[in-house]
């Protein structure tokens, strides 16, 4: 009883340490719904579906949100320059795991009017500041003076495994084979090929570092990023090796936004995904025109449990001391 507790008080305390950085810089607090005609468009999430049975017996088919990421560009382009939701969030099928869970916590934020490097830095500045908030009250395993190391991706590869990285290059996991990445059996097609780098070869000594931002990303791994001079404008920020937060310079243009939301669901019916509906009044709201913006979510759980010395979500997740969801006894 004294662990829920505690465990309260320091998701209460995490909450106002977040919303008084945000108020401190005028950003407007926000609740999006969780039910949702649209979860998300990334390529390799899956969603929880269910349905709306209305007064006539008619059924409507919904999803549980995988982030509030559409509702708050709405919101964006209706006029809001600064934003965030403490949200809710879901996803399916193998999210469950030490850093996986499938109902957990987002802290999602976006910005108007700010460079590139000025939103990167703001997400820093806000780690730093939980941090700072966190220690008066807990002991504290993060220090918020810790040095943030950055590489591009080019440059992680580089530096890492020895690889010049080019998007698409077919010949990745032959390359990663010969480099000794031995989770990759060399038929792998880039996509699989540039994951499994990521996790055996790279993520490995971004935990050595204790702070490491990684930025620049090939065309293809872009979702709703922006492309810019041949590289997706998105970024993570890792701590202890663990990927704390997924930042994007906004794509705006409405017909690049949904040709890339209707490539992914081909591509999802292919692999045998559920396909959510498109979301019309977000591609209408870009019409309407969104300004030039920066978004990042971020793993409140995951910051939680990093700031408090925990290794496993079940830890800073309260009501979930039953299987399936606490792993620790299994």
């Amino acid at each position: 009883m004294q662990n829920l507790i505690k465990l309260l008080h320091a998701r209460q305390r995490l909450k106002k340490s977040v919303r008084n950085f945000f108020d401190e810089r005028s950003f407007l607090e926000v609740d999006t719904p969780i039910l949702v005609k649209c979860p998300g468009t990334e390529l390799h999430l899956n969603y929880f579906q269910t349905q709306w049975i209305d007064h006539q017996k008619k059924k409507h088919g919904l999803w549980m949100r995988s982030s509030p990421e559409l509702a708050l560009k709405r919101a964006i382009a209706a006029g809001v320059p600064a934003l965030y939701q403490i949200a809710p969030s879901f996803r399916n099928e193998g999210e469950l795991g030490p850093w996986h869970h499938p109902e957990f916590t987002m802290l999602e934020f976006y910005k108007v009017g700010a460079s590139w490097e000025e939103f990167m830095n703001l997400s820093s500045e806000l780690i730093r500041y939980c941090i700072q908030e966190m220690s008066k009250e807990f002991t504290t395993h993060l220090s918020a003076d810790a040095k943030l190391h950055s590489f591009t991706l080019a440059e992680a590869f580089k530096k890492f495994v020895d690889i010049d990285l080019f998007d698409r290059d077919p010949l990745l996991a032959k390359k990663a084979r010969d480099k000794g990445v031995l989770s990759i059996n060399g038929t792998e097609d880039f996509e699989t090929a540039f994951f499994k780098i990521l996790l055996e070869k790279i993520e490995p000594e971004f935990a050595k570092m204790g702070w490491a931002l990684l930025y620049d990303y090939p065309p293809s791994q872009a979702a709703l990023a922006r492309v810019e001079n041949g590289v997706a404008k998105r970024f993570e920020f890792y701590i202890n090796g663990i990927e704390l937060s997924n930042g994007f310079y906004e794509l705006l243009d409405p017909e690049e936004n949904i040709k890339r939301v209707r490539e992914t669901n081909k591509e999802r019916a292919l692999m045998g995904k559920g396909v959510p509906e498109e979301d019309f009044l977000f591609y209408k709201a870009l019409e309407r025109g969104m300004p030039e913006c920066f978004g990042n979510a971020l793993g409140f759980d995951r910051l939680l449990a990093l700031i408090l010395g925990k290794e496993d979500l079940s830890e800073v997740i309260p009501f979930r001391e039953d299987p399936p969801f606490d792993l620790r006894g299994l």
